[in-house]
């Protein structure tokens, strides 16, 4: 710490002061007493910490004007001043009304680290770098004004003495992070030409370098850019590296920016073009007709949203095949790739013709339909093998075009050429109307307006750009069709199946039928309005026909706008309908291409029904499943399928599904709506598709079906599930008598209650025998439980059943409950176990809300099949708080009873 001593009282102007004073004073001043203000003051120049010492005299009270807008009444106060000038006053008072200012100023200059961006200008910053290898450093007045430091300012000066590897590096107070941008830009002066090393040091990865070449010419900015991510302490500079170069050099401006900021500086013209090198004058690369300029993108949409520089062309017709024309430094070469891309904006269809033209080769050209959406990326796949200096581009070829377009991002790219044209001008089996040979307008006899058109609806099975026929139906009278002449006559003798894709947004009957050649022929299918659909249809005959007809809605003035594609001759058994139910019900296998499956579900998870992605085991067969992507939002994530039919439990107590995973999970059926909710769980080994049944302990019936994956663990995954279906099984009691109580002492009338028939378990809350509240009788049972500390009491009962109940059975559980709930964080418990060799299998049991009034709970469970008899059942009641202030239960339980379900 630097500290300075300042003595100001500055005695003669004081001095003078008290003479003046004493002069002027009045018979009634002269009775005051005198007072004298004054203050001397000590500097840390390191932190701008000021120690004011107050030698005023006489005086009793202060008041300090710090000059930054801050005051202080107290006697000797120390203040902290940032960087700059200040004039301090202090006003001494004293009790007979006298008082006398005293003002000093100061300078403050507190020491800045080095941080970028570094120009050497800052007079608060000690640019103290630490010199190695011979070299010497100073910060000097800029001695050449050009180049790119026009600017008369403070720069540094290196010199280097001949050794190699000397150079300066600078400890930086903030450090340099490399994270987003990676480029450090330098302004370097050489007046001949030398390679600069930046490396960055201290950081939080390894040490980096790069070296750039200065062209000598003075000043020049250099951009040294890293791939890093890291962050850096320490910049070191060498100026020739390895090399031997004496001489001072001078650098200044030292910038970390974007990659993308670095200026381009060519000049010259080769592919890709963007039109964003400030270097390149692309105005005088271009030799054609149209006006042509660059400019900023002022169509900022589409494949072409981000501002940035395009080509502007502006046709004015003046004469045919106006062009751009772009004159290429670097020649194009076809040799390897064989496309050229670019991107081009029109406001309205065009054809755009590209041409490349060179010395001693032979023009190549093609042309590529533009849709006019706007920026569109057109691709040019030329079939030359040669390299060309001319780059040029036509609108509608030798028409007289008047518009504005605009161009951007021209690349060469590889491309599959386009197969040779269709030439074929006849007609038969399969039609794809895709020929341009073929007149299909002229081959069509129907009494609808026929068309082949570029297909308008590109979605589902029908989504590659290509050629359809459009129908248009008026009503003018009933029975109107396409009607196709065929060259070749479609014979029936072997291939009975005529399919083809078929497209209407409502449902409609089609009628194909054969005629002109034998007996007319003819079959119906349904469409079911969904869009593109794939009809088949089969042929009753083994004739040959020269007429194909295609009705729609048979009799009816139909009225619609339709699409036709893909006609084909195809052997084997047809599909069966497509089905059309629109309702939901067990079973379902998801097939159904009627039913909107996703509108049925109603759960927390993502779901869709796609084609079956796991092709194995029980389940190899190509068909549609569910998909259910589990997130872990939130616990008890689920499957919700509303059924239209409600499934009936009254004597088919067994549902079993198809589910795919890839690891071990629990599942949870449960079903809801109807009746008592009741639930069951099952184990899935992980194995792939595996078929897993669920035992429903209820004889209601119930319209929502609802899966878990790990019941109310944030479970994260992808399942699939198919065929879920209903299927008959059988409840009652193993060994016992249907009705028989499994329960010991289930209305707590028999003390103790330990020892005759149940456990406590306080775990930090308290479970004890209740005399003042039951439900009937003398006793029930308290549990409390709290959220300081946590706690979460347990009573239990165990051994029911012990070698009597089996795997499978439903039983039925019922108990009275009164609880006071005080949120957050209370949980109350209830659940059933069925005991297993290994573990066991828990029945969580539903309960109404909590409204601190006796209600009873009834509900029926089917044991695990995989139940260990000798261990039999369990129930358990729990009421837990967490570790949460405010959270409190306070919960009755009362009359207790497990049964066997007759």
């Amino acid at each position: 710490m630097k500290t300075q001593l300042i003595k100001t009282a500055k005695r003669f102007s004081i001095l003078l002061l008290l003479i003046t004073f004493i002069n002027g004073c009045t018979d009634e001043d002269s009775l005051l007493p005198q007072i004298v203000s004054g203050f001397t003051f000590t500097v840390n120049s390191d932190t701008g910490t000021v120690t004011f010492i107050n030698i005023s005299s006489k005086g009793s009270t202060y008041e300090w004007d710090f000059g930054d807008g801050t005051t202080s009444t107290e006697a000797n106060p120390v203040h902290t001043y940032a960087t700059g000038d200040y004039t301090i006053k202090l006003t001494a008072s004293n009790a007979a009304g006298a008082s006398m200012i005293f003002e000093s100023e100061i300078s403050i200059s507190i020491p800045e680290a080095i941080t970028f961006p570094i120009a050497f200008d800052n007079p608060n910053v000690g640019f103290a770098a630490t010199v190695f290898g011979g070299a010497s450093f100073s910060i000097v007045d800029n001695p050449d004004l050009g180049g790119t430091n026009t600017v008369a300012s403070l720069v540094a000066a290196i010199t280097n003495s001949g050794a190699t590897f000397e150079g300066i590096s600078f400890e930086l107070g903030t450090q340099i992070d490399l994270a987003t941008d990676k480029t450090i830009k330098i302004n370097f002066w050489s007046d001949t030409a030398i390679d600069v090393l930046l490396k960055l040091e201290d950081g939080t990865g390894a040490d980096i370098q790069v070296s750039v070449s200065h062209g000598g010419t003075g000043w020049e900015e250099i951009y040294f850019t890293f791939t890093s991510t890291d962050k850096y302490s320490k910049i070191t500079i060498f100026v020739d590296g390895p090399g031997t170069t004496a001489g001072t050099f001078y650098l200044d401006d030292i910038f970390q920016i974007a990659t993308s900021d670095i200026p381009c500086t060519t000049t010259t013209l080769g592919l890709p073009i963007d039109f964003e090198c400030g270097g390149t004058d692309y105005a005088s690369k271009d030799s054609g007709d149209v006006a042509f300029e660059v400019i900023d993108n002022p169509e900022l949409s589409g494949i072409n949203a981000t501002a940035s520089k395009v080509g502007k062309l502006v046709f004015d017709s003046n004469q045919p095949w106006e062009n751009m024309n772009l004159t290429l430094d670097t020649p194009i070469d076809f040799s390897t790739n064989n496309a050229v891309k670019m991107k081009l904006f029109a406001s309205e269809a065009r054809t755009i013709k590209l041409k490349f033209e060179g010395t001693g080769v032979t023009a190549a050209e093609v042309d590529v339909n533009h849709t006019g959406s706007g920026w569109e990326e057109l691709t040019f796949i030329f079939t030359t093998t040669d390299s060309f200096t001319n780059l040029i581009l036509f609108v509608d070829g030798g028409s007289n075009t008047v518009g504005t377009f605009y161009v951007d991002d021209l690349e060469q790219t590889s491309g599959t050429p386009p197969p040779p044209a269709c030439t074929v001008t006849t007609l038969g089996l399969p039609v794809d109307f895709d020929c341009a040979g073929t007149d299909y307008a002229s081959k069509d006899t129907g009494d609808v307006a026929f068309e082949v058109i570029d297909n308008p609806e590109l979605s589902g099975i029908n989504a590659t750009p290509s050629k359809v026929a459009k129908l248009v139906f008026d009503s003018n009278q009933p029975w109107e069709n396409m009607n196709l002449n065929l060259d070749t006559p479609v014979d029936f003798t072997t291939d009975k199946v005529i399919k083809m894709k078929f497209f209407s947004s409502d449902a409609r009957t089609l009628k194909l039928k054969f005629e002109t050649g034998g007996a007319p022929v003819e079959n119906d299918q349904a469409h079911t309005g969904s869009g593109w659909e794939e009809i088949s249809f089969t042929i009753g005959s083994s004739d040959s026909f020269s007429n194909l007809i295609l009705f729609v809605d048979g009799g009816s003035n139909t009225v619609g706008t339709f699409y036709v594609d893909d006609i084909e001759q195809t052997s084997g058994v047809v599909a069966p309908p497509a089905c059309t139910d629109t309702t939901l019900a067990l079973p379902t296998d998801f097939d159904c291409a009627g039913t909107d499956y996703a509108s049925k579900d109603t759960g927390d998870v993502a779901f869709e029904v796609i084609d079956n992605p796991e092709l194995s085991g029980i389940n190899a067969t190509p068909s549609k499943v569910a998909k259910l992507v589990f997130d872990s939002n939130q616990p008890w994530e689920n499957m919700n399928l509303n059924l239209d039919t409600p499934v009936d439990f009254t004597t088919d107590k067994v549902i079993k599904m198809k589910f795919f995973s890839s690891d071990a999970r629990t599942l949870k059926l449960k079903f809801e709506t109807g009746g008592a909710p009741v639930e069951n769980d099952q184990a899935h080994t992980g194995s792939g598709w595996e078929e897993i049944s669920f035992t429903i302990g209820s004889s209601d019936s119930f319209s929502n079906l609802i899966l878990f994956v790990d019941g109310g663990s944030n479970t994260v995954g992808t399942f699939y599930v198919d065929d879920i279906e209903q299927v008959a099984a059988s409840g009652g009691g193993g060994g016992l008598p249907a009705g028989s109580e499994l329960i010991t002492n289930g209305d707590f009338e028999t003390t103790p209650i330990v020892g005759n028939g149940w456990l406590f378990f306080p775990n930090g809350g308290t479970v004890e025998l209740s005399t003042a509240v039951n439900n009937g009788g003398a006793n029930a049972i308290k549990l409390l439980a709290s959220g300081s500390p946590a706690g979460a009491p347990v009573l239990k009962q165990e051994g029911l059943g012990v070698n009597s109940v089996s795997g499978g059975n439903v039983v039925t559980v019922t108990f009275d409950i009164k609880a006071a709930v005080t949120q957050p964080g209370a949980v109350i418990n209830v659940a059933l176990f069925s005991e297993l060799a290994a573990g066991a299998t828990r029945h969580a049991i539903t309960l109404p809300a909590t409204d601190n009034t006796w209600q009873t709970v009834t509900v029926d469970i089917t044991t695990d099949g995989n139940l260990d008899a000798s261990r039999g059942l369990s129930i358990e009641f729990q009421a837990a708080c967490g570790a949460v202030a405010g959270c409190n239960i306070e919960m009755y339980i009362d009359n207790v009873s497990v049964k066997v379900k007759p």
